[in-house]
């Protein structure tokens, strides 16, 4: 199998490498991974995967954690965000009747922020329809036909238009939807310090977002031992299982069927790596006759 190449972040004295969250590394007990620019080859023992999962206040762009998250999270990084929208509920009372209004006739509410995240530009308007009439043409009942989906509700009184220009005006009651919605972003950048950690995102959220939570899945490999050079963020890194990291020389799997193919293969590329030994040596020493 070739060397498998993906990003990681590693604290020094740490001996979980944390990887960046588009990857899924095939691990296997014992092999090789070079770190980074680090010469010095460890081995892998075991790895999972785990959900990071954190509340946020959101501003300028920018997702505000508690705590320092510094190489659990990274640069490039994807997280899947929630957050609360509202939906109407119920129709508490007519506040204002005073057109002459038909069966069927459909309001649309006004104000609020409407939230897009459902896929419609524009938003999820509430949609009232109009059951029943007096016989004055005033409103007897009337029912929730859409509930909308919105970041922030309409205050009350609510304002509903008709498309011919009618309009009333009703106390209605909002609550958090019963469907979450969720979105994707990139990390395009992290700043940690001891009490919090700030996540920079590819584009921003819809607009009146200011909190919700997100999760980062992410696998974690476990090393053979403590990293003891200097620590790394989203660096270059190469695991591999069949071969030694350096010159490539078949290494003998567990319980193999043809050891002896293993075997001579690594023989046969020692035997060159000496042989080409010995024509450096044979140069040299005859440059100093």
């Amino acid at each position: 199998m070739k060397p498998e190449i993906f990003q990681a972040s590693l604290e020094r004295g740490s001996n979980k490498l944390y990887v960046q969250s588009n990857k899924q590394i095939a691990v296997r007990n014992g092999a090789f991974i070079k770190l980074g620019g680090n010469d010095i080859f460890y081995r892998a023992e075991s790895s999972e995967n785990v959900n990071i999962k954190r509340k946020f206040d959101y501003s300028g762009d920018t997702l505000t954690i508690k705590g320092n998250y510094q190489f659990k999270l990274a640069k490039g990084d994807l997280g899947k965000i929630s957050f609360n929208e509202y939906e109407a509920i119920n129709i508490n009372s007519i506040e204002e009747n005073e057109y002459k209004y038909s069966i069927g006739d459909l309001f649309y509410a006004q104000g609020g922020n409407p939230s897009s995240s459902s896929g419609n530009l524009t938003g999820e308007y509430t949609e009232f329809k109009i059951t029943r009439v007096k016989e004055d043409g005033s409103i007897d009942t009337i029912e929730i036909n859409r509930p909308g989906l919105y970041i922030h509700p309409p205050q009350n009184p609510v304002e509903a238009l008709e498309e011919s220009g009618k309009k009333i005006k009703l106390n209605v009651e909002y609550d958090i939807s019963s469907q979450v919605s969720i979105v994707e972003r990139d990390f395009k950048s992290i700043e940690c310090s001891p009490i919090e950690t700030r996540i920079g995102l590819s584009y921003p959220l819809e607009r009146g977002i200011t909190e919700g939570e997100f999760i980062v899945s992410k696998q974690v490999i476990y090393l053979n031992k403590a990293y003891d050079s200097e620590s790394f963020e989203t660096e270059v890194c190469q695991i591999t299982f069949d071969y030694s990291p350096v010159n490539g020389i078949p290494l003998l799997p567990p319980n193999s069927i043809d050891p002896q193919t293993s075997y001579n293969e690594a023989v046969a590329i020692i035997d060159k790596k000496l042989q080409e030994m010995d024509k450096r040596i044979t140069r040299m020493e005859n440059m100093n006759y």
